[in-house]
C-alpha cells in the first residue's frame, strides 16, 4: 500500500483546468522525481497535495479528486492537519523566519511541532541531534548567525535540517536546487537519498534533469498539467515521447551515456 497516493486529481483557477487527472503514488524508502518545464504544472499539484489550494470535490466511487495519505483521504484536511500527521512541503521560496538565527528557526521546531511536545525531557535528545545535523551540513559556524544573511545554499540545507527535525513521514521538495551552489547541491542529493534509505517518502520536482536521475528510484515528466510518462530512469530516458517533447536530442544522449 502507497504511503502518499494521488488518484485523478485536476486542479483549476477560475474556469482553467491547470490539472488533468494527475495520479501517482509515493512510497517509504524511495525518491521520486517530478520532472517538466517552467508552466507545467508540478508546484500547483505539490500545493493541491499539501492542502494550500482546494481541491475539487472528490468522489471515491469514480476515483476522482483522491488524495489519500496513509489510506485515509484526506482531501478535507487542513494543512496544518496533513503536517502533524507527516506529510510535509518545502516551497521553492525561503520559509525560513529571516529575523531569526540559524539556531532559532530550529529551536522553533521543539517548542511547536508535535513530535517533540515541547517536553523538556526530550530537549536533550533535540538538541543532540539539532548540532548533529548542523555539523554533517557544515552550518555549525554559523548557528549564531541571522537566516536572511545565509547563502542560497545554507538556506536550503537549514530547511531540510528543520524538516528532517519534524519527523516527518514524507516530504515533497519543489526545486529544492534552485540558487543553490554545486557543493551544497551534492550534499543536499546525499541527505535526500539518505532520508529514503532511513524510512522516508521523498518527492522532488526540479528543474536539476540530471541531479534528479542520479537519485531517484523512479520519475514523473508533466507537461501541461498532465503525466505523459512514468517509470524507471531508463523508461523516461527510452520513451520516445519525453524525448522529443522534453529531454531533446542532446540532452538524451548525454543521459543515455550515463544512465543506460
Amino acid at each position: 500500500m502507497a504511503l502518499l497516493d494521488i488518484e485523478n486529481l485536476s486542479q483549476f483557477f477560475g474556469n482553467k483546468k491547470i490539472l488533468s487527472n494527475i495520479s501517482f503514488d509515493l512510497n517509504k524508502n524511495e525518491v521520486v522525481a517530478f520532472l517538466g518545464p517552467n508552466g507545467a504544472g508540478k508546484t500547483t499539484l505539490l500545493r493541491s497535495v499539501i492542502g494550500l489550494l482546494k481541491s475539487p470535490r472528490y468522489n471515491i466511487e469514480s476515483n476522482l479528486n483522491i488524495i489519500k495519505f496513509k489510506t485515509e483521504i484526506i482531501n478535507n484536511w487542513s494543512t496544518s492537519k496533513r503536517i502533524e500527521n507527516g506529510l510535509l512541503y518545502l516551497p521553492q521560496q525561503t520559509s525560513l523566519i529571516r529575523q531569526l538565527t540559524v539556531l532559532d528557526n530550529l529551536k522553533l521546531i521543539f517548542k511547536y511541532h508535535n513530535y517533540w511536545n515541547n517536553k523538556k525531557e526530550k530537549y536533550a535528545q533535540f538538541k543532540d541531534e539539532m548540532y548533529s545535523w548542523l555539523e554533517k551540513t557544515n552550518l555549525q559556524d554559523h548557528k549564531k548567525q541571522l537566516a536572511v544573511t545565509l547563502s542560497g545554499g545554507q538556506k536550503r540545507k537549514l530547511e531540510v535540517i528543520r524538516s528532517i527535525l519534524m519527523y516527518p513521514d514524507a516530504i515533497m521538495l519543489d526545486e529544492p536546487f534552485a540558487g543553490v551552489d554545486p557543493k551544497s547541491i551534492y550534499e543536499l542529493k546525499e541527505i535526500f537519498a539518505n532520508m529514503a534509505k532511513n524510512g522516508m517518502a521523498v518527492l522532488i520536482s526540479d528543474h536539476n534533469v540530471d541531479q534528479l536521475l542520479s537519485i531517484a528510484s523512479r520519475c514523473y515528466v508533466v507537461l501541461s498539467g498532465q503525466i505523459i510518462k512514468s517509470g524507471t530512469i531508463k523508461d523516461i530516458i527510452n520513451d520516445k515521447t519525453t524525448k522529443e517533447m522534453y529531454f531533446g536530442t542532446q540532452f538524451y544522449t548525454e543521459m543515455s551515456t550515463k544512465f543506460l
